[in-house]
């Protein structure tokens, strides 16, 4: 479970749908089979969230060598052939890595080694920046009923009952 943070205003404060960055640790054992790039797929497919930017950097086992990909993503999708071909094609791999690590993507080159110098052989790291592209059209459709956003945040909550106090907070906010 993810654990609670300050409620912090993801709407409002800009035109742009909020924005949220993921940042994944992989430790030595872990078994990239294409699950990623099958989730990846089905946040793109379901139109909700927009895959912005997703990045990957990974020491090698046994020789140490750094892979790493910086894709952005477009209007429409597009992430999964770069990814899959990325996962799946040696060739494909060394490409993207050098292309990377040349600052080709939107993460400069130096930081992208900066990352890596970082990890263990075998670990790897993944962050996706997502934006919430749904927000956008509930935000819109408040306004023209004639509400305004009075609390938005991210929480590890489940159930609206455990969040009873941050309720009645933005209630008295809203009074105020």
């Amino acid at each position: 479970m993810r654990a609670a943070s300050a409620p912090v205003s993801l709407r409002g404060m800009t035109p742009h749908p909020p924005v949220q960055l993921l940042v994944y640790a992989f430790g030595s054992d872990a078994s990239f089979e294409g699950r990623l790039v099958g989730a990846i797929e089905r946040i793109e497919a379901g139109g909700a969230l927009r895959v912005l930017e997703a990045l990957y950097v990974r020491r090698d086992r046994d020789g140490g060598e750094l892979t790493a990909f910086d894709l952005r993503g477009r209007a429409g999708g597009g992430l999964t052939a770069p990814l899959l071909s990325f996962r799946l094609d040696k060739g494909a791999r060394r490409r993207a890595t050098q292309r990377a690590l040349a600052g080709g993507g939107g993460v400069k080159g130096e930081t992208l080694r900066e990352l890596g110098d970082g990890l263990e052989p075998g670990t790897a790291l993944a962050a996706l920046l997502v934006e919430h592209s749904w927000a956008r059209a509930l935000d819109d459709a408040v306004e023209r009923t004639g509400g305004t956003t009075v609390s938005d945040g991210f929480v590890a909550a489940t159930e609206l009952a455990a969040l009873a106090p941050e309720l009645l907070a933005a209630s008295q906010a809203a009074s105020a």
